[in-house]
């Protein structure tokens, strides 16, 4: 049955009628005289919107407790005015229209609400579609993420791609010696280790969505775990005269997924060395704390204004608006912070504008070596 024969009741139900007919609906209805006043609620519109007849006495008293913003409330009183005019001049003499309610338990939820004329009488119908509008907006903020994550990680890829598409097509061109050769197929071999570092994030965070990935915990010697990244950022550190220091005892050890880490730290250093200036440095560095321990690393770099970071600090993983992938951060420290979120750590930043920034990777003391 169609909503329209549902709500054209008028050679059905007189509002004079028993009123157990309607208290059968399990779609919440009002009925309101010929000055929209609520002379009838049935049983579905107390359990799900909530207000009695005492606390809508009139249609302005509904209208406040629907809508207590008043900009909303005069742009819903607008949308009817239009939806009312475009029934006038059609076949259908419902007017439908789309509005989030403030329902009497303090919850805003969105109906689908029809209005039909009854003589001089009216019935509103509302139709809970609160759930079916929030996964319809969930599907189209993951949507525009993922387009939004698509542009970086094509950005991203670029940039390698194209210098190894550079040493390729200028490697038969120069006379080179064994040490030239030797060091051209050393910045290729470290720009296809930055693809496969972003490859391997869109991996873990893919497997991670659809419930595939199992971390697997094993001791990592910290000082042997950075040694391979001077060696990887080589080029980029030797080009801008970064310093980085790994401030780690030989004897520094964890218990943590490798593959997380390495995901988490190469994004994080990735960040530091595009944000540290030349001549500056980038530090590694290991505490023990009561329960828990802090892996930090920290650049000298510009540091970042005190809203940002509270942005940074506050954002718990969320990855719903596409948003917070580009406000600054980038989908390599959002992606960081969501893995350690989920696998029993926790990521923050410490900044200073003009003196530089430390972010913090907290990792429980359960995971502990």
């Amino acid at each position: 049955m169609s909503l329209y024969s549902t709500y054209n009741m008028k050679h059905t139900i007189e509002l004079n009628e028993p009123n157990q007919t309607l208290d059968q609906m399990i779609m919440p209805m009002m009925l309101t005289n010929e000055v929209n006043t609520p002379a009838y609620i049935n049983r579905a519109f107390l359990s799900q919107v909530g207000y009695t007849l005492n606390e809508i006495p009139d249609h302005n008293s509904w209208l406040i407790k629907a809508y207590p913003n008043p900009d909303y409330r005069e742009k819903v009183m607008e949308n009817w005015d239009d939806a009312a005019a475009a029934a006038s001049i059609s076949d259908d003499a419902s007017a439908h229209l789309l509005s989030k309610i403030c329902c009497a338990d303090g919850v805003s939820r969105w109906f689908e609400i029809h209005h039909h004329t009854i003589g001089t009488k009216h019935a509103v119908t509302f139709l809970n579609v609160d759930e079916l509008k929030r996964q319809t907006e969930d599907l189209t903020e993951v949507a525009q993420q993922k387009e939004t994550q698509l542009c970086i990680i094509a950005h991203d890829v670029r940039s390698p791609l194209s210098s190894i598409k550079q040493i390729v097509s200028g490697y038969e061109k120069i006379n080179l010696s064994e040490n030239d050769v030797e060091e051209l197929f050393f910045r290729m071999n470290s720009q296809v280790d930055h693809v496969f570092n972003i490859v391997n994030s869109i991996l873990i965070r893919n497997s991670d969505e659809r419930g595939r990935f199992i971390p697997h915990h094993e001791p990592i010697n910290l000082k042997s775990f950075f040694l391979k990244y001077p060696v990887f950022y080589k080029e980029r550190l030797t080009n801008q005269d970064i310093s980085l220091f790994l401030d780690l005892k030989d004897d520094t050890t964890i218990n943590y997924d490798a593959g997380i880490l390495d995901v988490i730290c190469r994004n994080l250093l990735d960040n530091a060395i595009k944000f540290t200036g030349n001549n500056g440095a980038i530090h590694v560095s290991f505490k023990r704390l009561t329960g828990y321990a802090q892996l930090i690393i920290s650049d000298t770099g510009p540091g970042m204004p005190a809203e940002q970071v509270a942005q940074m600090n506050g954002n718990q993983g969320n990855r719903k608006s596409p948003r917070n992938v580009t406000d600054g951060f980038g989908l390599g420290l959002l992606f960081a912070k969501e893995l350690l979120e989920k696998y029993h750590g926790r990521l923050s930043v410490k900044s200073e504008t003009g003196v530089g920034t430390s972010f913090i990777i907290d990792i429980n003391d359960h995971f502990l070596n």
